[in-house]
């Protein structure tokens, strides 16, 4: 796998913070047992809090991009192109820079996937020494 590739996975799990967030509100309501499914949801959760927790001290225009952009917290406009053009309309910049932004906000993503244990991007094994 190269970067483009792990990027593409982690764009596809931030669409799915939502639905991760509702189904560990279930599992947290009802009492269940944190399955691997569970702690894996929460990596994802986490991560993406730790992207936003660090735009948002670094640089919260990008912040309030990917809260649109992927409709962290919020519904997120659905189709691509719409969304792009939506979201630099809303923030008041071009296309092209919510192009730039997605990939450097990815970019984050990936690294505090990495950092969460999502991604083991140079195969290293864990030793105990």
């Amino acid at each position: 796998m190269n970067v483009r590739e792990w990027k593409r996975i982690a764009e596809k799990e931030v669409l799915r913070d939502g639905d991760r967030r509702a189904f560990m509100k279930g599992v947290e309501d009802a009492g269940g047992l944190k399955t691997e499914r569970y702690l894996t949801c929460r990596r994802w959760v986490n991560a993406v809090d730790a992207v936003c927790a660090f735009l948002r001290e670094h640089d919260p225009e990008k912040e309030r991009f990917f809260r649109a952009y992927y409709g962290i917290g919020a519904p997120r406009i659905r189709c691509a192109k719409d969304g792009t053009v939506a979201v630099s309309m809303q923030l008041n910049v071009s296309r092209t820079t919510v192009y730039q932004w997605r990939g450097e906000v990815m970019t984050l993503v990936l690294l505090a996937a990495v950092q969460n244990g999502l991604f083991n991007p140079l195969c290293i094994k864990e030793t105990n020494e």
